[in-house]
Parts: structure tokens; C-alpha cells; sequence
């Protein structure tokens, strides 16, 4: 670290953490900025993030106001408040109750994580136990294919019979891991005459497609989440070895664990998940029980 830190003075370039760095030196050295900070998705700020945040408000009554959960934790930050300066001991607050989705895809949503150490952002552990939805649907539709085409066929016809339903195409999302079948299952759709946008332009009547990093923050009606297969999901360049590092290669899994929570639990009403060949570890057996190989 202290040699990558070192190139950076000599080439007098910046991460987003040594800016972070800066504005945290520059800020203790006069009166704080603010009285008052409010911060969402808590759970994804780096260390370096919440000491600036921390620097920039003084200490006192409702000085930081956040909200976020670490079962959506989709980036490699994992941070104890209290080592930034933070507290919220006694502060804190659970919500129960989820208005999004409904009570069939969160139910399903979380055996993905079920078991899974999630710390807490305070030196504990979170729980998902005991969230619920007052919101009824239709069971997610899990599917296992034969083939790449045989998945992307499907998840052309289940668009096509949400837009016969009458369900807008801006209010359809489809969440990959990767760019790559990001740019298939556009090409496929387009080919079978289903109109698409990247979830970066998100043009009025089209159905968005994305990654699911980029499902973060959003929700959509009617949501399919593909290629969550033995090969792709985790993709393998994500995933520390175990004999290499066992702590990072159990972080690694649970952050893609998380990952494909949140794509999941973007879907309000209606929820499609598919593979071909091999479904993903980190779909549980529990979690699968409707699953058909077509």
C-alpha cells in the first residue's frame, strides 16, 4: 500500500479515497460545514467516506441521520461505525415492514441469504427475520434451460406476455451480472422485436436492461433476473480462492450472496430468475423449490 501510495505522489494522481483523505485534513483544520447530514444507503460508504462525513458535522443532537442495510451490501466496504467516529448505540432503529415488493418474492428473496453472518455496521450482527410484506402476488417463476438460447427464448416470451397484459416496458427491468449478457439478452429481445434501453438512458417505452449493480436504488414492476448460473453467478474473477485467503473468499461470496438479493428484491409484483446448465451455488435448495428444467 505504502508503494502504491508513494506512485500516486510521485504521478500526482487522486483515488476517490485519497480525495476523501484531503477533504477530511482540510476540514478538521476549521469549523465543521454542516449541522446536519442525512446519508443513504449507509451500508455501501468506505471507512475514508464516513470519516469525511464525520468531519464535516459537528458532534451533537440528530447530527447524522442514516439509513441503510447491510443485507444489500453489494461493494467490498465493511465498516464499524464506531471506529469512524459514528455513534449509534441505543440510536438505531429496525424497519419491519417492506412497501415494495411483495410478500411471495420477499419470502423467496430471503433464503438467499438465510444463515449468512451479516454484521450489523456496530460490532453485531443484522437480521432479516421477522420483514414482511402486506403485499400478495404470484410465487417468483424459477427456471433452469438446457441452452443460452433456450433461457433467452424464455425470457423473450415472459416479456412479451407481461407487455400483452398491459404492463408499460419502462416498468419492465432485466438485471445480468455481467455487460456481456447484458448486450445478449438486449440483442435477443430487439430480435424478437422487444424494444430495450440501457438502465444508464432509461428512454420512455422500453423495457431497461442492466447489471445488476446498476438495479441498485431502482424497482420495477415486473422483473427478470438472468444467467444466474454455476458459471456466472459468482462469476469466478469475483472470488478470492480459499486457499489463497479464506476470510476474503467468504466475504467475496457473501457480497455476491447480497448482490443477488438486491437485483431480486427490485421486483414489486412479478419475478422471473433463469439459468442454463448448472444453476448458481448461491441458489439454495430451499430457495429453488419451484424450479423446472424446460
Amino acid at each position: 500500500m505504502a508503494i502504491f501510495e508513494q506512485k500516486l505522489a510521485d504521478q500526482k494522481a487522486w483515488t476517490h479515497e485519497t480525495v476523501c483523505r484531503e477533504a477530511v485534513r482540510i476540514l478538521e483544520s476549521s469549523a465543521p460545514s454542516f449541522r446536519h447530514v442525512v446519508v443513504d444507503e449507509a451500508q455501501d460508504l468506505s471507512p475514508d467516506q464516513w470519516r469525511l462525513i464525520r468531519a464535516a458535522v459537528a458532534p451533537g443532537a440528530d447530527d447524522i441521520f442514516l439509513a441503510g442495510d447491510t443485507h444489500q451490501r453489494i461493494y467490498d466496504n465493511v465498516v464499524s461505525l464506531r471506529e469512524v467516529g459514528v455513534n449509534v448505540t441505543g440510536r438505531s432503529r429496525k424497519l419491519a415492514v417492506n412497501y415494495r415488493t411483495t410478500a411471495e418474492i420477499l419470502r423467496w428473496s430471503m433464503e438467499l441469504l438465510h444463515g449468512e453472518p451479516i454484521d450489523d455496521m456496530d460490532g453485531g450482527f443484522d437480521s432479516i427475520a421477522g420483514c414482511r410484506s402486506d403485499l400478495r402476488g404470484p410465487a417468483p417463476d424459477v427456471r433452469g434451460f438446457a441452452t443460452e438460447d433456450d433461457e433467452l427464448r424464455h425470457l423473450a416470451d415472459t416479456v412479451r406476455g407481461w407487455l400483452e397484459r398491459g404492463v408499460e416496458a419502462g416498468e419492465i427491468g432485466i438485471a445480468a451480472r455481467s455487460r456481456e449478457l447484458v448486450n445478449q439478452v438486449r440483442t435477443a429481445l430487439g430480435n424478437s422485436g422487444i424494444p430495450t434501453d440501457d438502465l444508464a438512458k432509461a428512454a420512455d417505452g422500453k423495457v431497461n436492461v442492466g447489471t445488476m449493480h446498476r438495479m441498485k436504488g431502482l424497482e420495477f414492476r415486473c422483473l427478470g433476473v438472468v444467467g444466474v448460473g454455476a458459471q456466472q453467478v459468482p462469476p469466478a474473477a469475483a472470488i478470492t480462492p480459499p486457499e489463497e485467503d479464506r476470510q476474503a473468499h467468504a466475504r467475496d461470496l457473501q457480497r455476491e450472496r447480497c448482490l443477488l438479493f438486491v437485483a431480486c428484491t427490485r421486483a414489486r409484483e412479478e419475478l422471473l430468475v433463469t439459468w442454463h446448465s448448472a444453476p448458481s451455488p448461491l441458489l439454495p435448495t430451499s430457495a429453488t423449490g419451484s424450479e423446472r428444467l424446460s
